[in-house]
């Protein structure tokens, strides 16, 4: 259908504080036309009706390591689009051209190249050494012309590295990205950088700390305009990646068999135990921290980490939502951030985490209302992108039909490799 439109129970465009009733969304091709009253639907308009559903824009996950074998997934949960923060240059922005020209294929790509490490790359396939700040200029300049959306610095790198990346991608006109490790949070705020995934290097955010050492961190963040990406649910699984319980998660079925083998081997189902214990004991923390910085007007992005173990691709950003209001955010804070929010931050919010004129026919369709209760986001109806209509039962063959293929990218063989060195 060139032209038709979607009637729901109710329409939340991204922005309001609740969902609108009596809205209807009107689509042409791939771009969403008008938010019109149902009394004002034209009559020769082909109908799509969505009885006891909400319409949201289409969800967006924040933080991914992209595999061929997910689109599809991604689709049926609602997630139409993603940023991928580490990868192989060439064949992620030969993926994110071939999403960008067919919408089937799965969601829009938002892409960071690889990850630019210190001396030693510790994932091989995803991750590029740099011995020194002019071969990481060198690096982020090659990147840029190649023409990544972002750029993403990894937790080899020390301060002083930190500051000469940041630099030169600010220099070139880009966000930037990091996983800390060598570098605390306090250090890399003060360089300019955009993004700290995880909260990883935010000591106080992994302890039990006053709220006075909270501010003192929150403030540096206010301060310099840092966004958080928190990632709960891949501290979560990595805690209690012994859990028999996720063997029972039903949405295992779109996750391909070499990503379920490799979540049975990860090596820290073997490792000591207190290994485990420190995410669990952290996340208490974690979450205290993230709902301080967020109620003082820390950005507040959402991404999961898929396809770390236990990390359905698509299904994921669902459980982080659920983890962002046990936090204590409204279910429409985490609505948003998993929409407007990520948009502005992933620069693409003049087009795509809102209900509206102009906006691409990205929305997807919960049963229920899931900004009065969170866990109906897992009930998808269907997913619009690019105005396409997928539903999950559609996609689910779609799937399934790549696990007699051995997928063949960076994060697969990057994942191989680690649970291969036991």
């Amino acid at each position: 259908m060139q032209r038709y439109v979607l009637i729901a129970d109710r329409v939340w465009d991204g922005i309001s504080a609740r969902a609108a009733e009596g809205l209807a969304v009107l689509i042409e091709e791939s771009k969403i036309e008008a938010l019109i009253p149902n009394g004002e639907i034209p009559p020769d308009v082909p109908r799509v009706e969505l009885p006891g559903c909400t319409l949201l824009p289409g969800l967006i996950d924040a933080h991914v390591h992209y595999s061929g074998v997910m689109g599809a997934a991604f689709l049926a949960a609602g997630v139409t689009t993603i940023r991928d923060v580490g990868n192989d240059l060439a064949w992620i922005l030969d993926r994110r051209a071939q999403h960008a020209a067919d919408p089937t294929l799965g969601p829009t790509i938002v892409c960071c190249g690889v990850l630019h490490d210190g001396p030693t790359a510790y994932w091989k396939a995803m991750g590029r050494p740099h011995a020194d700040t002019d071969v990481l200029r060198a690096s982020i300049q090659h990147h840029v012309a190649a023409g990544v959306d972002q750029i993403k610095l990894y937790a080899g790198l020390d301060a002083g590295m930190v500051r000469a990346g940041v630099a030169e991608a600010h220099r070139l006109g880009k966000f930037v990205v990091a996983h800390l490790g060598s570098t605390r949070a306090e250090e890399a705020a003060t360089c300019g950088l955009n993004e700290i995934e995880h909260l990883d290097q935010c000591g106080v955010a992994w302890r039990a700390a006053s709220e006075a050492e909270d501010d003192d961190l929150i403030a540096l963040f206010l301060k310099n305009q840092v966004v958080m990406d928190p990632t709960f649910v891949v501290w979560d699984r990595l805690g209690r990646i012994l859990d028999r319980s996720f063997h029972h998660d039903a949405r295992r079925q779109w996750v391909h068999p070499v990503h379920l083998d490799i979540w049975q081997r990860y090596l820290s189902r073997f490792g000591p135990p207190h290994r485990r214990w420190r995410f669990q004991a952290a996340l208490p923390h974690l979450k205290r921290f993230a709902a301080r910085a967020h109620a003082q007007g820390v950005v507040t992005a959402l991404g999961t980490d898929t396809p770390f173990p236990h990390l359905v691709p698509g299904f994921s950003v669902h459980d982080e939502l659920a983890m962002y209001v046990d936090a204590g955010l409204r279910p429409v804070e985490a609505l948003s951030a998993a929409t407007t929010v990520n948009a502005s931050v992933l620069g693409i919010g003049a087009r795509v985490g809102r209900l509206a004129a102009g906006f691409a026919a990205d929305l997807v369709a919960m049963q229920g209302n899931p900004l009065q209760s969170i866990d109906d986001i897992s009930n998808v109806r269907c997913t619009v992108h690019a105005g396409r209509i997928f539903t999950p039962a559609e996609l689910l063959p779609t799937v399934q039909r790549t696990f007699d293929q051995q997928p063949d990218d960076a994060i697969t063989r990057d994942l191989l490799n680690y649970v291969n060195s036991r």
